[in-house]
C-alpha cells in the first residue's frame, strides 16, 4: 500500500500498481541486464571490440526504454486521458534512471571480471594479429 500512496502522490489515481510493477521491473531488468552483460561476456570466448550500439545489452536496454515509452504513452492516452507536470518528471526520471542502472551493474560484474575479460580482448586482437600476419607472408 505504500507504494500505491507514493505513486498517488504524483497523481497516479488509477492502476498505479501497474505502473508501478512496469517501472520495477525495466529498472531491475535493465540493472540485471548490466551485472549480466559481463558476466556472459566474461564466460565466452575472443572478445571483439565493438561500438556501443552493435552490443546486444545497449539494444536490449533501448527496447526496455521503448516498452516504458509506450506504456506511458497507453496510460496517458487510454487509461487517464490526461498527463500532469508531476507525472512528466515520474516518467522521465523512470526513463533517466533505467540506463543509469544498466551502466552501473555493468562496471559492478566488470570490477569483478576485468582481469578476465581484458585477457579475453587480448587474446582477441592477438588473434587478428596473428591473422594479419599470415596474410602479409603468404
Amino acid at each position: 500500500m505504500g507504494l500505491e500512496k507514493f505513486l498517488m502522490s504524483f497523481g497516479f489515481a488509477k492502476d498505479s500498481l501497474i505502473v508501478a510493477i512496469v517501472c520495477l521491473l525495466v529498472l531491475l531488468g535493465n540493472f540485471t541486464g548490466g551485472l549480466m552483460s559481463n558476466i556472459l561476456l566474461a564466460q565466452g570466448g575472443p572478445i571483439p571490440d565493438r561500438k556501443l550500439t552493435e552490443k546486444t545489452s545497449f539494444r536490449l536496454a533501448l527496447v526496455s526504454e521503448l516498452m516504458l515509452l509506450i506504456y506511458a504513452v497507453y496510460y496517458h492516452a487510454a487509461v487517464t486521458q490526461s498527463i500532469n507536470t508531476a507525472q512528466i518528471i515520474y516518467w522521465g526520471f523512470t526513463l533517466f534512471a533505467a540506463p543509469l542502472l544498466a551502466a552501473l551493474g555493468a562496471q559492478l560484474s566488470y570490477v569483478a571480471f576485468s582481469k578476465k575479460i581484458d585477457k579475453l580482448k587480448a587474446a582477441h586482437r592477438n588473434k587478428e594479429r596473428a591473422e594479419r600476419a599470415e596474410k602479409n607472408g603468404k
